[in-house]
């Protein structure tokens, strides 16, 4: 298991160019790439591909090519919410738009629930993919669900807000404060409150079914968010370190580094 940490070394380095381009009176300016790169951003819950907005710019300023779909019943999609929506409408939400879009060599990135997503994806596509990188995401066995994967007390807890508030059909939006997004200022936060919406509840109860191993043959690596524990992986990621087929990246980020720190996201993932 190959374990590097990351966030120390991007840091170092951009606030080096900053001072430099500082004292210069030059801007700091991203070169493009000479190998550009296909890259596919899967949301989390409560989210859509609006949250990569700042991860995606950076990528392309590089000459990546960057597409950030939004998953049915949440984002743009938010008004096609139903009870119907499960993962499976997830897995086939990101597979279509994969080959429609004709996109190949694909680094699949998924974050948080997105993990599971892209888990489904792989099996169903691996030929199209490049990699897989699961950022601070959730990992599930076959036969197993979200629900079931997370700590108990957790799924308590969002099955009660389902029954409460949801009404039967969606997990509400959490809380979105400076606790809940470590050093995100007042303006992304009022971005975040205009855009989350409620999680198809769905998507948490259906069991992943793989009919190939996790990955399906595509390099896989889980970025571990360590700047704070998030604790509905806590014990999935003390799993998942003890097996070699991953490779491990530390990064010195919140859970949701796209809206905390997506510089530093962005800056690892172009070396993906």
């Amino acid at each position: 298991m190959d374990r590097r940490s990351f966030g120390a070394t991007t840091l170092g380095l951009l606030i080096g160019q900053a001072t430099a381009a500082k004292a210069t009176g030059m801007s700091l300016v991203r070169a493009p790439t000479d190998t550009p790169k296909t890259f596919v951003l899967v949301h989390g819950a409560w989210y859509g591909g609006w949250c990569w907005e700042k991860v995606a710019q950076d990528l392309r300023a590089q000459g990546h090519k960057v597409t950030t779909p939004t998953c049915p019943g949440l984002g743009e999609h938010a008004h096609l919410l139903s009870k119907d929506i499960s993962l499976t409408t997830f897995i086939t939400s990101i597979t279509n738009h994969i080959l429609y879009e004709n996109l190949n060599d694909v680094i699949l990135v998924g974050s948080g629930f997105g993990g599971v997503v892209i888990s489904g994806v792989a099996d169903r596509i691996p030929t199209q993919l490049k990699s897989l990188v699961y950022v601070d995401a959730m990992v599930l066995e076959s036969g197993m669900s979200v629900f079931e994967g997370q700590p108990a007390a957790v799924t308590k807890k969002r099955l009660e807000q389902v029954a409460a508030q949801g009404k039967g059909v969606a997990i509400p939006v959490p809380p979105v404060n400076k606790d809940s997004y470590r050093g995100a200022d007042s303006i992304t936060l009022a971005w975040m409150r205009m855009r989350l919406a409620p999680q198809p509840v769905g998507t948490y109860q259906e069991k992943l079914v793989l009919n190939n191993p996790l990955g399906n043959g595509v390099p896989r690596t889980y970025v571990d968010c360590t700047a704070s524990p998030f604790e509905p992986l806590v014990e999935v990621k003390k799993n998942l370190k003890r097996e070699k087929s991953w490779n491990w990246v530390e990064l010195a980020t919140h859970h949701d580094p796209m809206i905390t720190e997506p510089r530093m996201l962005s800056s690892f993932l172009a070396q993906v």
